[in-house]
Parts: structure tokens; sequence; C-alpha cells
């Protein structure tokens, strides 16, 4: 790619007009007061780290900035003004998070290369799916049963919605319910990606990635997977009702009769078959072998590179905009415990809280957290900025695999415009849903985000002695 396109892709405004220019200074403006009035008892350095957290999430969620651009000036201001170590500011670099997401979105690229999830879902989907409602049902068990298969999240979600959308695109069903279809392939994945901590590498990771206590896959599972299975029910069942009209009623048929005797599987998707099945069962397995799963995957990707499965040009796959801006994000919260201004902004908040632990501080719990997700818009950014804020609002109440969870549960799946998920941003933009059935699940679901936890979550983690 050459220079000025990857400027323009990455680095420049698409337009330098007078409305850019109003809305920069605009955004300036909130920075630059906390930098003239150090409020809030705020030193100098203090108020430098505050007004270049503010600024750069001003920045990622207007788009006044692209993120590479803005990630980078708050890396800076972290480096030069925090006085946190590098270690803290670099901290996700420095993770074994960081490569293992690197080398999964070629792994995913090599599953979307090889055509086996075609090979074998599809058929299996016009053999058993005949009703919306079964469709519903069949998208969420895919996206269970794929979700060590393809461990990057967006990879996983982009291949199976273009799977599903493929597959109603083959049947007599009217438009409208298609779309409302090709929405809830959107809906149900962040809702199964609350049932393990790898089902997201990258929030789901992040998240973790706060917690004093260690957060492995299998404890998260523990407290997390039989409660999302109930979740999935519930936002089903509030799904289908709200979409009554589309989801009911609707035989689904083939235009065309289909081959009842797709292609074998060739030489090469055979063992790559092998080799990706390898992998899973290694990654399923690691308590027992205790291989790193990193090297697990950077094993099997070489061999689907010489399996030419993956090329050269499918580098271009690990998108390094969600790197840096990860390495921004993720360092918010220790640098702003390590400056000392954390305990200052979110000291704003404890009067809010009670004294102990009950039903009402939870719901309080979720409420900050859905508030700072409204406003923030990205999920990523919300839980960096959200779990380290509850660890000093609530760690000597609640320990911080609650907050972990409680913020997951808030975040994951809630979403009232697409601009409050990056999955339906993808979803939307390509044309697969309108935006205003966001809106319609969205609110109700809100609703439902209090029931979940209050209900569901949270007598399970008692249950099971979290609490």
């Amino acid at each position: 790619m050459e220079f000025n396109a990857v400027m323009e892709k990455y680095f420049l405004p698409e337009k330098i007009n007078t409305k850019w220019l109003v809305e920069m200074a605009v955004s300036l403006i909130a920075p630059l007061l906390i930098l003239a009035l150090r409020p809030i008892g705020l030193d100098t350095r203090q108020s430098i780290v505050v007004a270049g957290v503010l600024l750069a999430i001003i920045w990622w969620s207007s788009g006044i900035v692209k993120k590479i651009p803005a990630s980078i000036f708050l890396v800076l201001v972290f480096c030069f003004a925090s006085g946190a170590g590098m270690k803290t500011v670099f901290s996700f670099p420095l993770s074994e998070t960081f490569p293992m997401i690197i080398i999964t979105y070629l792994f995913s690229q090599a599953i979307s290369n090889s055509g086996l999830i075609d090979k074998i879902f599809e058929p299996l989907l016009l053999r058993f799916v005949h009703t919306p409602v079964e469709c519903l049902v069949a998208m969420t068990i895919l996206f269970y049963l794929t979700m060590y298969v393809i461990p990057q999240p967006l990879a996983r979600l982009i291949i199976v919605a273009a799977m599903f959308d493929e597959f109603l695109r083959r049947t007599t069903l009217p438009d409208g319910t298609r779309a409302v279809l090709m929405y809830a392939v959107f809906l149900m994945e962040a809702v199964v990606n609350m049932s393990a901590k790898d089902a997201d590498m990258i929030m789901n990771h992040v998240a973790a990635g706060f917690s004093e206590i260690p957060i492995s896959n299998g404890m998260w599972m523990k407290y997390m997977l039989p409660p999302t299975l109930v979740c999935c029910v519930l936002v089903m069942i509030l799904f289908t009702t709200l979409f009554h009209r589309d989801m009911l009623g609707h035989r689904i048929e083939l235009k065309a009769k289909a081959d009842e005797s797709p292609a074998p599987l060739n030489r090469q998707q055979k063992i790559a078959l092998v080799i990706i099945a390898a992998t899973v069962i290694l990654w399923m397995t690691n308590s027992i072998h205790g291989i790193n799963n990193t090297l697990i995957t950077i094993a099997a990707t070489l061999l689907l590179f010489g399996i030419r499965i993956l090329h050269r040009e499918d580098l271009r796959t690990i998108d390094i905009t969600t790197l840096i801006f990860l390495t921004a994000a993720f360092a918010i919260g220790g640098v702003m415990k390590a400056c000392g201004a954390a305990d200052k902004v979110f000291g704003l908040l404890t009067g809010i809280f009670p004294t102990q632990f009950d039903i009402g501080y939870l719901m309080l719990m979720v409420l900050v957290s859905m508030l700072l997700h409204m406003m923030l818009g990205s999920n990523t950014t919300t839980l960096s900025v959200v779990v380290p804020g509850m660890m000093i609002l609530c760690g000597d109440i609640v320990s911080s695999p609650v907050i972990v969870f409680t913020a997951i549960v808030s975040v994951s799946f809630h979403a009232i415009l697409p601009f409050h998920s990056v999955s339906m941003m993808i979803g939307a933009s390509n044309g697969y849903f309108p935006s205003k059935h966001v809106t319609r699940m969205g609110i109700p679901a809100t609703f439902l985000v209090y029931a979940a936890a209050v209900c569901v979550f949270l007598p399970y983690w008692k249950l099971m002695g979290l609490l």
C-alpha cells in the first residue's frame, strides 16, 4: 500500500472542512478546562492524564480523529506526562493476549479460506432448520460450536453471518424476515460471547486483565456459562416476542431443491480439518498437557501456511488499528491508578454506593456500566474505563471477578444504536439489517439486562460461592 493511501486510510480525517474544524475545536474545550482549572484536587500530572484520556475518548467515540492517531496521542501522553512506568503503559503488548490475538487473526482467516464452515454446517442447516425460531436456535448453537474453531470473535461473526445470509437468500422467506434473522445473528453472538473468556479474545481478555484475582478461562466458564445459557433463552424469548410477525407463522423452504450430495472435501481441506481439529482439542485440554495456547496456535498457523491454506497476503487480515487502539485503551486504568488520578476521579462516585453489597448495589453497578457504555459506544473502551473504576469504588465490598463479570453482563449485548457495538455497526453497514432493529430490541433489552443480572447471574454466583 502506498504511503499516501496508508495516511488516508489510517491517519487523515476524511474531510478537513469547516464542520470538522468546529468539531475539533469543541472536542478540545473540556480537556483544556481540566488543564486550566485542575478540578477535584488534580495536580499538574494528573490533570494532563485525565485531559488526555477524555480527549482520546471523545475522538474514539465521535470519529473526529481516527483511532490510530488518537491512540498514539494517548500513549504519548502516558509515556511523557503520567510518570507511570513503561510496563504499565505497554501492559497490553507485553501480555500473552497480544500475540494470541495477532495469530488468531491468521488462524481465523485460514478457516475462511478453507471453506470448511460451508461444507460442514450449511448442509445441516438445510436439513434441520425449517422455521425462523429454529434458525434462531441454530445460530446460537453454531456460535457455541465455532467458539474454539474460529477464536477471533469478529472473524467468527463475519463468517457465520455470511453463511446465514447465503442460506436465507436461498429460501422463500420475505426480505423483512430475513433482515430480522440477520440482526439475530449479531445479537446472539454478543450473548454467547459472555459464556467463556476465550469466546471474545479482545473484550473479555481486556476486562479480565484488570482483575486483581487472575481469571482463567475455566474459572470464567464456571461462573458465567450456565447463567449465560439461561440468558440466551431469555433473549430469544424477548426477541421472538418483539419480532413475532416475522418470527412466527413462516416456513423456511428453499427456492430450488438443494443438492443432496455436496462435493466431498478435497485433500487440502481434509489436512486443514485435521490441523484445526487437533488445535481445538489441544486448546480444550490445556489443563492436562500444559502446552501454551499461543504456541499451539502459532504452530497450527505455520502448518496452514505450509499447506497453502494461508498466503502472504493474508497477513493483511491482522487488524493493526484494533491492536494500537487496545494498547491505549488497556493502559487507561493502570496509568490513572499509578499517577493517582483514578482515586480522585472515581472518588466522586463513592457516595452513591451503599456500604454493603445487596441487590441495589448490583443494580447500581449495572447502571453505571450501561450509562458509560451509552456515552462511550465501544464495549472495549467502556470496559477499560469502568472496570478499573469499579475496582476503586467497589473493590473493598465486592471481589474483582464479580466486578468484571457484572461489567460484561452490563455491556455485552446491550446496544440501543449500532454505534454502541462494533459488531452491530458491521452488520448495519453491510446492509444485513436496518438500524431500527437495534433500537427496537435495545430498549426492552435494557430491562432484560437488569432482570438477568438480578434473577439469573446473582443467585447463581451466590450458589457457587463467588459472593
